[in-house]
């Protein structure tokens, strides 16, 4: 019997859908996506009244964000046995427009999809400690693979006095986020000590910033000195420090970042491996130039690293569906 060449998610189904869509991470979780569903395909907008104008004026944390979530909805098609199409930056008059993604019957979902789905309902962003267990060569040889096969490039720092100066630039980084009294602001505006749908919970960062920044990826200061923080600041040795970049450092380059981050993640999640996420170097141009010389690459760098294993860890909360999508079936 032929195959279909179109088929039809019921309202319920779409739902669904976006809602895994929505587990993406995003910067401060301000999860800055919009979905539209008309029946035949999705529509992905990044919702710009989420984003950051301080610490993200370009809105380029807010494309990785959106692509994080671009790369769920595939995964979540891909448990209904659909298969998808993707146009990235489908009208040129509408640069909210971030992705289409046409939807056709697919292969019988495989057990290597369950997989994946399951370590996406499990990954999350790593403010605390890691296990005192060393990450094994073929994780961190299959995440390379991965980012690749997203057109990007997942470069680790191995190197003692190279990862020695990327350390320095991110704390410098850090050094000069916490001076701007901008930046303070809108970190605690998205770092809420009451119940929200969005922002970065209390309980997900620690009061205190006692960790010793000189040996790790040092995590951005959420608690802003309110000692609302939650977290236990305590921490296990630092695993691998990687640089994901893309070729560019174009719009559609970084959806392609957030996707690539995104497979990344998700990848290392199979393996109960999860990763600190370090933005804040990228967010300064002068910065970011520094590290590409001392890498010696010519990729553009997009994002920090830190991955090491861990048990899970609460979902920080989300949106529903009706404040993040309209679906018109």
């Amino acid at each position: 019997m032929p195959i279909a060449d179109h088929v039809r998610l019921s309202p319920e189904e779409a739902r669904w859908v976006i809602a895994q869509a929505g587990r993406a991470p995003s910067i401060h979780n301000t999860q800055p996506w919009h979905f539209r569903f008309d029946g035949d395909a999705f529509t992905l907008s990044a919702d710009t009244k989420r984003g950051l104008s301080v610490t993200d004026r370009h809105g380029r944390l807010m494309v990785i964000s959106c692509g994080a979530a671009l790369y769920n909805l595939q995964l979540a098609l891909r448990q209904l046995g659909l298969t998808s199409t993707v146009t990235r930056l489908p009208d040129a008059h509408d640069p909210r427009q971030l992705a289409r993604i046409r939807i056709a019957p697919g292969p019988q979902t495989t057990p290597a999809d369950r997989a994946q789905f399951e370590a996406m309902l499990r990954r999350h962003t790593r403010r605390g400690d890691f296990l005192d267990r060393p990450v094994s060569p073929e994780v961190t040889i299959r995440l390379c693979q991965v980012a690749a096969a997203h057109d990007a490039v997942l470069l680790y720092v191995v190197q003692p006095g190279t990862r020695k100066t990327v350390l320095h630039l991110a704390r410098e980084a850090e050094r000069l986020a916490a001076r701007d009294p901008r930046v303070g602001e809108e970190v605690e505006q998205w770092t809420p000590s009451g119940r929200r749908r969005d922002g970065v919970p209390s309980r997900a960062y620690p009061a205190q910033r006692t960790r010793d920044d000189s040996e790790s990826l040092p995590l951005r200061d959420f608690d802003r000195g309110r000692g609302i923080g939650a977290l236990d600041d305590s921490h296990g040795p630092t695993g691998p420090i990687a640089v994901l970049g893309t070729s560019r450092n174009a719009e559609v380059d970084w959806l392609t970042a957030g996707e690539a981050m995104q497979a990344v993640l998700v990848s290392a999640a199979e393996d109960w491996a999860f990763a600190q996420i370090d933005s804040t170097i990228t967010e300064y141009p002068h910065l970011v130039d520094q590290l590409q010389v001392e890498l010696r690459t010519a990729m553009r760098p997009q994002l920090l690293m830190a991955f090491g294993y861990a048990g899970s860890a609460p979902a920080t909360p989300r949106r529903p569906v009706d404040e993040i999508a309209d679906i018109d079936v």
